[in-house]
């Protein structure tokens, strides 16, 4: 079951909410568990991003309620790296590759700010549902509103950047400024 973290403290309280989520496991990385019990709560009320939670509906079935894993959305300026093609660019905006004679620089996009599964599922739930998940929450923001990109930015590790090209994501570029990778 997908319950929106805005919808899980509406239903319950802010309280009840940081309670399901101090449950959350992320033992591969820190900043996942540090985003998760940290900063969702307040980026959701502040609208920087908003955060979805997969239930395992048969723990629901006992009164338990178990994040099976949970992503993040925002909106965010893909900036386009130099170098990049007027053709790439063109593909990227889907309309047009300049603006006042240059070359467009950055487009708005959509960020899958955060994935991760609980480490107690890891086994059990393949990371795939997951990504499609966010990127069917996606699909619908641009039936709403528009656009056309979503991305990743993720840790340079080949693992992840597997997952996401076995997945239909394409490198875009190393930010020098962090050094993650944009797919």
């Amino acid at each position: 079951m997908l319950v929106s973290l805005q919808g899980m403290i509406a239903m319950t309280s802010e309280d009840f909410a940081s309670e399901v989520v101090s449950s959350f496991i992320c033992g591969k990385d820190d900043d996942i568990e540090n985003f998760i019990k940290g900063k969702a709560v307040l980026f959701d009320r502040k609208g920087k991003s908003k955060t979805h939670f997969l239930l395992d509906e048969d723990a629901l079935l006992d009164g338990i309620i178990e994040i099976v894993g949970f992503f993040s959305l925002a909106i965010q300026l893909l900036k386009i790296p130099e170098g990049t093609t007027i053709t790439q660019i063109r593909r990227l905006d889907g309309l047009y590759s300049r603006k006042g004679g240059d070359p467009i620089t950055e487009i708005p996009a959509f960020l899958i700010g955060q994935l991760a599964k609980n480490d107690k599922y890891t086994k059990v739930f393949p990371g795939k549902t997951l990504l499609e998940y966010a990127l069917s929450a996606i699909a619908e923001a641009e039936r709403v509103v528009g656009g056309r990109v979503a991305y990743v930015e993720c840790r340079d590790i080949p693992e992840l950047i597997s997952f996401y090209g076995q997945n239909g994501f394409k490198t875009l570029r190393r930010d020098p400024s962090d050094g993650l990778v944009q797919i």
